[in-house]
């Protein structure tokens, strides 16, 4: 495959070519990316889609069976050829296991945090069973039991919302970069991936809100309704409510998630400017990617507490004026902004081990999958 050189800022021009002898057939953009550092040394640490940098793409003419190579000053950024730049299926496999697996070690926190969010005077619980009990073998059983309770109807619902999340995100993201010709919907620029992540989120919650509204409802159960199944849950939504039932709280869902996934990246990406070591380690990354998950929790916290507070209350009459009556409940009855910040620490718990796991998993994953 042709290689071309870029270099300059308004003065781009093509420098020189070369062709570079890739791989068998089965080759991915991760091989691609080892035979690039391999061939042309560690500064090229900022690589496909990855990169930052502030390069005009007016001024290049990308050739769409090449690889792009461009330089401003030390910094170096490649663009793989748009032939190639589509969802490899094992990033799909690898990203859905990870997934599964930061769910599944999680999923305790995530219910103790919807039961402080949902914790009211009306419905009174403790974090971990709804009462009093010896602490004997079959006590902690059943305890460690009520806080799995949904986890088969998430685990079902995970992978293909994440592969459709993953692939609209890839999709959109493609046709922004090759439909305009305009600097700031560049593949690597920040609205791109603000717009791709919108449509992504829009599309996955398809799949995330029925998964929602049915585990929410299952975390907060009481032992008096233990013997409620996933599948008998279900019917009584679809009997109740029919299907819109399971998409109570979806803009709810979409307007949670869609300013953590924009405040997530811009933080993480900028705080990988930001980093002044030469090469970033997995440390670095996981600081980052920690401390923006941090900052995304904040700023989504209040929505969530409302989302899912109305994924839970189906039959309440008290919550059939939806979001807005439910926080004009909150302010009234249960001390203001305090209210709106219920279970925030929890959250954060949450989102740092889930944002570890996911990577360390997906990493591996990738290791293992290249060295074979």
């Amino acid at each position: 495959i042709k290689v071309l050189y870029f270099a300059g800022v308004k003065d781009i021009t093509c420098k020189e070519s070369e062709d570079i002898e890739l791989p068998a057939d089965n080759w991915t953009l991760k091989d691609l990316t080892n035979l690039l550092i391999t061939t042309y040394g560690n500064k090229l640490k900022e690589l496909l889609s990855m990169s930052m940098y502030a390069i005009d793409m007016d001024y290049v003419e990308k050739d769409k069976e090449a690889i792009t190579i461009l330089k401003q000053n030390a910094e170096v950024a490649i663009i793989p050829p748009e032939s190639i730049m589509t969802i490899d299926s094992f990033y799909l496999v690898a990203s859905s296991i990870a997934a599964l697996i930061a769910r599944f070690v999680t999923y305790p926190l995530d219910t103790i945090k919807t039961r402080i969010q949902t914790h009211t005077e009306q419905r009174q619980y403790t974090l971990l069973t709804d009462s009093d009990q010896q602490k004997s073998a079959t006590s902690w059983y059943k305890c460690i039991r009520s806080l799995y309770k949904g986890i088969g109807i998430t685990l079902l619902f995970s992978v293909p919302a994440l592969t459709v999340y993953l692939s609209c995100y890839e999709l959109v993201k493609d046709y922004l970069d090759t439909s305009f010709s305009v600097n700031w919907l560049q593949r690597n620029a920040l609205l791109n991936h603000a717009i791709s992540g919108c449509f992504a989120e829009i599309s996955a919650g398809l799949f995330f809100t029925p998964m929602e509204v049915i585990k929410s409802q299952l975390q907060i159960l009481t032992n008096a309704q233990r013997n409620t199944t996933t599948i008998s849950l279900a019917k009584g939504i679809a009997q109740e409510e029919g299907l819109l039932g399971f998409y109570r709280g979806y803009w709810m869902t979409i307007a949670v998630f869609l300013p953590h996934t924009v405040t997530y990246f811009v933080v993480y990406e900028q705080l990988k400017v930001l980093w002044t070591v030469e090469e970033q380690t997995f440390l670095v990354y996981l600081f980052c990617s920690a401390f923006a998950s941090t900052l995304g929790v904040i700023v989504s916290t209040p929505l969530d507490i409302i989302k899912t507070r109305w994924q839970v209350s189906a039959q309440e009459h008290a919550y059939q004026g939806g979001p807005m009556k439910i926080a004009q409940l909150m302010w009234q009855n249960e001390g203001g902004l305090k209210a709106f910040t219920k279970g925030m620490l929890i959250r954060i718990a949450w989102g740092i081990p889930v944002t570890t796991i996911n990577m360390t998993v997906f990493e591996t994953l990738l290791k293992l999958h290249n060295n074979i």
